[in-house]
This record gives C-alpha cells, sequence and structure tokens, in this order.
C-alpha cells in the first residue's frame, strides 16, 4: 500500500436491534461490563494503523456515544452522527465526516463485537495487489439453493465458490464514495456490493469465526462466550 497511508474507519451502530428484544438500540445493549458498540471501538482505536474512527449511532444517541467514547479512552474517534433511513443511509453518512485525506476506509458493523486485529490486518494486507475493496469471508458449510417464487429448487449453487462475507470491509476511499453516491445505493446489502456494481475489484481474504453478528439474544451469548465472558 506504500507509507503514510492514511485509514479510517466507519463503525455502524443505527440499528434498532429490536430481534435483540432490548429496550435500547443493539449498539446499547450491555456487552460486559461496556455497551456492545464499545467492544468495537475499542479494538479499532487500539490498532496501530487506524488513524481516526467516525462513530454512527441512533439519532439522539450522540451525546451518549461521545461519552462512551472518553469512558473507554478511544481517543481516535472524531465525531458520533446519526444514522439514516438504511444501512447504506448511515454508511454515507458517516463516510461524509471521513477526512478527504484518508486513502482507505473501513466499515464495520458494531453488532460484530469480537473484531480481532489480526483480521483487521488481514483486510488491510489485501489491498496490496491494487484491488478496490477486501472484505474478510468464511466458508458456507451448509448446501445453499437457489428457488423460486413457488419455493422450487432452480439450482443447487458450489458451496466452494460461496463464503459469508463479515466487517470491516475495506475499501479505497474514493471508490466506495462513488458507490455510495449511486442512487439506488439503499437496496445494497453490504459496502461490497455497492462497489461490485461500479464494476470495483473486491477480494476476500479470510474471515474469523469469533467475528459473528449479534443479531439475536443467543447470538449475544455466544459472542460474550467466545470473547472468554460467557
Amino acid at each position: 500500500m506504500g507509507d503514510a497511508v492514511a485509514v479510517w474507519a466507519v463503525v455502524v451502530a443505527a440499528g434498532s436491534g429490536e430481534r435483540l428484544g432490548a429496550e435500547q438500540p443493539k449498539a446499547f445493549v450491555a456487552f460486559g461490563e461496556d455497551p456492545l458498540v464499545a467492544a468495537s471501538v475499542a479494538a479499532l482505536d487500539e490498532h496501530p494503523a487506524i488513524d481516526g474512527i467516525v462513530l454512527v449511532v441512533p439519532e439522539g444517541w450522540e451525546e451518549r456515544a461521545t461519552f462512551m467514547c472518553d469512558e473507554i479512552g478511544a481517543g481516535k474517534v472524531a465525531v458520533a452522527v446519526p444514522g439514516g433511513a438504511s444501512r447504506s443511509d448511515s454508511v454515507a453518512l458517516g463516510v461524509a465526516e471521513v477526512p478527504d485525506a484518508a486513502a482507505l476506509i473501513l466499515v464495520h458493523d458494531a453488532a460484530r463485537p469480537n473484531l480481532p486485529a489480526d483480521l483487521v490486518d488481514r483486510v488491510l494486507a489485501g489491498f496490496a495487489d491494487g484491488a478496490d475493496g477486501v472484505v474478510p469471508g468464511l466458508p458456507v458449510a451448509d448446501t445453499v439453493k437457489r428457488v423460486d417464487g413457488a419455493g422450487r429448487i432452480t439450482e443447487t449453487l458450489p458451496r466452494a465458490e460461496l463464503r459469508a462475507v463479515q466487517t470491516p470491509q475495506g475499501f479505497r476511499a474514493d471508490v466506495l464514495r462513488r458507490a455510495l453516491a449511486a442512487d439506488d445505493r439503499a437496496s445494497g446489502t453490504d459496502c461490497a456490493s455497492l462497489v461490485e456494481r461500479l464494476g470495483g475489484d473486491v477480494r476476500v481474504v479470510a474471515g474469523d469465526p469469533r467475528c459473528l453478528k449479534v443479531t439475536t439474544r443467543a447470538d449475544l451469548e455466544r459472542a460474550l462466550e467466545l470473547r472468554g465472558d460467557g
């Protein structure tokens, strides 16, 4: 990647978390002694390659998020901003706060609290060959079928070619900004899909089973177990 590459991270924490059954937004549900989002922020703040962090939270939770960052000593967090109507909107609002000098932007979901430093390392290393984007992924264990509207199987997908992608997803800043400017960005299931639509070169590196996504209460308990607090 060369010397002095500015790397910023956008932590997306604006989801409601209805399936978690909590009274507060998912990112602020207790994860050990701190809110769930604190784990991701701390991991990125401690990583030597990360120069700055933008935190995207539910509207009205910006002050609480800033206070949390102060409590955990996350000095790289530049600002906490409210999210938008969709995940892509929230990412776009966060990316808008990233300085123009940033060469790479990592987008990470706060719902994946266990973020090993070597996973960040692998994503960043994936840019060495000139990729526009790098995402971590895990092999798919189950057989995956394509079905039509009536539930009929139309195709069995080759499992060896499939990956379940995680975050952080990394992108060259100019490419990500262009992808997020698209009129149909809300239909993208992740940032990588938006970059793919531009014809971008997106690579997959090895993911990490510990970096699971917390959606339900069982997921939360499993994430705590993987961290060692369960």
